[in-house]
């Protein structure tokens, strides 16, 4: 009962320390930290930030050596006293590297049970590499645990601890369908691709190189976290806004009605309306509005080679709108925060 009491007060801090305007300054302090050094992959850093803060995942795809690594390794300092866990899989990579060795001791007395404590279902940021080099027996225990947070240790159901897996691949599963529900559970998807532009090259030339220290006084305590899962489903759609998201997702539909690769689940639209409130609170706002729809470009595609006409059907839904509203407000496609 005092642990509750005590839980309650602490949130009670939060919701006043940082409602609104506050809240939004300390999240762009944050992010502000977390771009030091990493040339052009502010908003890499920004989604990957807004997955965590909304409990979901999110998948980074590029060649090896363009920062995927670094920007998961970055956002797990972001929890202050959080645990992170880390791997490379392939496909010889078995359940136990994964979620922990078999205890000998239960064992002894035939119960199948695993140590998980430092293994993905204890943490609460993890990054997958070539997340789909997965095989069948990670395969179904991953999928629980990145769905329904609930990880099946032998007879019994433990709640897992994780608040975002980042996974990253070389290449996409398109037409594997053994690795669609995988795919699926990536709401945020991203590419990432080596640095090109004279000024970025000239940026990767003087970066310090000393490795990335996040100061505690940016971190995020877990109750901060566990504020915005709950503080976000207060957040309202008003009509105006209810309307485009409709729109948006029946001309995705109709667009790609014949595209076998696409498809929207109603399990993948609920979670982007968790997101767009997510995104609306931690902008300091009561309501969803048509600056955060820009987010659903990163949410709706499965295969790349739609990724284009994806953006192009989000932007241009949304350009018409304020058009229409002679809204003076500047368009900008990454607008969280």
């Amino acid at each position: 009962m005092k642990n509750k009491k005590n839980k309650i007060k602490k949130l009670t801090i939060q919701l006043k320390d940082y409602s609104g305007e506050k809240m939004k300054n300390k999240l762009n302090e944050l992010i502000k930290q977390l771009e030091i050094d990493l040339i052009s992959r502010d908003e890499e850093i920004k989604l990957s930030l807004l997955a965590l803060l909304a409990n979901e995942n999110m998948l980074l795809i590029g060649p090896p050596g363009t920062a995927k690594s670094e920007i998961a390794r970055r956002v797990s300092q972001v929890v202050k006293k959080g645990n992170y866990f880390e791997y490379l899989l392939t496909k010889f990579s078995t359940p136990e590297e994964i979620f922990g060795p078999l205890s000998i001791q239960k064992l002894k007395k035939d119960e199948f049970q695993r140590k998980t404590d430092g293994y993905l279902p204890k943490v609460h940021i993890a990054f997958l590499d070539e997340i789909f080099k997965a095989n069948s027996s990670i395969l179904n225990s991953l999928l629980t645990i990145m769905n329904e947070k609930v990880f099946h240790n032998g007879s019994k159901k433990e709640k897992a601890n994780l608040y975002s897996i980042i996974g990253a691949s070389n290449e996409l599963p398109v037409g594997e369908e053994e690795l669609s529900a995988l795919y699926d559970r990536f709401l945020i998807r991203k590419f990432v691709d080596y640095l090109t532009r004279n000024d970025e090259i000239d940026a990767l030339m003087n970066i310090s190189g000393e490795p990335f220290v996040l100061d505690d006084k940016y971190k995020l305590d877990i109750s901060f976290i566990n504020m915005v899962k709950i503080e976000h489903k207060k957040i309202i759609i008003p009509e105006s806004t209810k309307r485009l998201i409709k729109k948006i997702r029946k001309e995705f539909k109709d667009r790609f009605s014949d595209d076998k690769s696409e498809s929207l689940s109603d399990r993948r639209f609920l979670k982007i309306i968790k997101l767009l409130k997510v995104s609306a609170y931690t902008n300091g706002r009561q309501k969803v509005d048509i600056f955060d729809l820009p987010l659903m470009l990163h949410f709706l595609w499965s295969n790349p080679k739609n990724r284009e006409e994806c953006r192009k059907l989000v932007i241009n839904i949304v350009r018409n709108e304020l058009h229409n509203e002679n809204d003076a407000n500047p368009f900008n496609e990454n607008i969280w925060l």
